[in-house]
């Protein structure tokens, strides 16, 4: 290869390189961002949320991108969706809430407890206890997944429309419970009512997004 012909190729090298350099400069957390760059809605307006949130960019219309604590699961988040910030969380056990306004199903509440240690041979144990500190017996329906299961059911309250979720990794162990509750008393039992297959439709759905990490995959794609 003649002299000049390396010279161009090596200057070529090194403006591609800078470019890439600069392109992942630019690229942002939003806990990174101003507040003015945001989008316009409540996920984003909570600091201690907004720490979760992967993206500015819709996974989907209402959801953006967000990411466990633990680093093991990922999820759609509601743009409505504000994290309590108080909950249980050790290297086993990870529990917190989070309250929505919609609308879509109005407000709502999920409780999310992650559990490391659960595994699959353990299953129907695991799901029983779920079902008994709901204080109900629930008729799960499994879904099954790419390295792992939903199994989803309803819950009987008489104030609330309310479903549980019990997400078993199946590659690594580690596993989610959900309950899901949308309010439907005093002046929101009608509009309950009137939207109640839709609402389990939204509910499910969202359940469904809620994918754990396959670490080795990860590592290999990077």
């Amino acid at each position: 290869m003649k002299k000049k012909q390396y010279i161009f190729l090596l200057l070529l090298l090194v403006i591609f390189l800078g470019g890439c350099q600069m392109a992942s400069e630019k690229i942002k957390k939003p806990s990174e961002m101003t507040p003015q760059d945001l989008p316009d809605v409540r996920a984003f307006q909570d600091e201690f949320t907004r720490g979760f949130l992967q993206s500015t960019e819709e996974t989907k219309p209402g959801y953006y991108p967000f990411l466990s604590g633990t680093g093991k699961y990922k999820m759609d988040f509601p743009q409505g969706g504000m994290i309590n910030e108080r909950g249980a969380d050790d290297k086993e056990y990870k529990e917190y809430s989070v309250h929505i306004l919609s609308d879509i199903v109005g407000r709502a509440d999920i409780s999310i407890f992650y559990f490391s240690y659960k595994t699959p041979d353990k299953l129907d144990m695991d799901k029983e206890s779920f079902s008994t500190r709901i204080g109900k017996d629930i008729n799960y329906q499994k879904i099954a997944g790419d390295g792992q299961s939903l199994y989803y059911g309803k819950i009987d309250k008489s104030q609330f429309y309310a479903y549980a979720g019990y997400i078993q990794n199946e590659k690594a162990g580690g596993a989610l419970e959900i309950i899901y509750q949308i309010d439907c008393r005093k002046d929101l039992k009608e509009k309950c009512n009137k939207n109640k297959t839709e609402n389990e439709k939204y509910v499910l759905n969202w359940m469904k997004s809620i994918r754990f990490i396959d670490e080795n995959k990860e590592v290999n794609d990077s």
